[in-house]
């Protein structure tokens, strides 16, 4: 059976979710959509409580529309308007669900690079930059509750499914430091001041942090208060850097001198 109604209460559960941060929050849970960040939920062996496909969507990617029907608690067949209905995208693929979050307590004694985002704005560039945080070999990430949802579904889409993997918390950002510090962790901050060190000319500790500021206002006076030392990147013909970009030279920099 293929359900075409909008007020199928599961096409308005689906919908909802995919547009409240509150509400996902609230159940924590995930939303995921399309082949790939749905196939990663079931790879990374997710509780997946539901799912949502087309017909077209199990016939282009049978091999994930199968994993993942298998995986669901329990799952529906719905028409291609529908999942227009249900999406945020201009392109869907047909392919949605909802898996139970991963509490992580914050304990990263174990770690030796974590990156800190404190206040960014845009979805895209914090999925980015936790991407470009696993694929560098990051021990996770850490958001201040003013940054954008990493689970709001843009953001996951820009971390490829990276958020899905790499451990990452969303709290608050100044008591998250002082933790760090007393686990032996030196923050940086990614900022310009009179003591900031020019980067590529700094020696990076075991367990260093990096905190990465907001688009516009860059970090926080609380915060760039508690960093251990300010760094910079040295440009030239440009005003600034996007957050990605900038988070992407530092996390290099960072895991080169590993």
């Amino acid at each position: 059976m293929v359900i075409t109604s909008r007020k199928n209460d599961a096409v308005k559960r689906f919908r909802e979710l995919f547009r409240s941060k509150s509400l996902r929050d609230s159940e924590a849970l995930i939303a995921a959509e399309g082949d790939h960040l749905c196939g990663e939920l079931v790879k990374c062996g997710y509780e997946i409580t539901s799912a949502l496909l087309t017909e077209k969507s199990r016939e282009k990617y049978p091999q994930t529309a199968g994993a993942l029907c298998s995986a669901a608690a329990e799952y529906s067949v719905i028409s291609a308007e529908l999942a227009e209905y249900i999406s945020d995208t201009k392109a869907p693929q047909g392919m949605f669900a909802l898996a139970k979050r991963r509490e992580f307590t914050g304990d990263f004694t174990r770690g030796k690079r974590l990156v800190l985002l404190d206040g960014v704005q845009d979805p895209g560039n914090v999925g980015t930059i936790v991407r470009t945080a696993e694929a560098l070999g990051f021990d996770g990430a850490v958001m201040s509750r003013d940054c954008a949802d990493v689970w709001s579904p843009k953001a996951l889409r820009s971390s490829m499914g990276s958020a899905l993997r790499l451990p990452c918390i969303t709290g608050d950002l100044a008591d998250i430091i002082k933790k760090l510090k007393a686990q032996g962790f030196t923050v940086y901050g990614a900022m310009l001041d009179d003591s900031a060190a020019r980067l590529g000319e700094i020696a990076f500790p075991e367990k260093a942090a990096v905190v990465i500021g907001s688009e516009g206002a860059g970090i926080s006076r609380e915060i760039a208060a508690l960093c251990s030392r300010a760094v910079y990147i040295p440009i030239s013909g440009a005003e600034s850097l996007n957050a990605a970009a900038a988070a992407a030279i530092i996390l290099w920099e960072l895991s080169r001198k590993r």
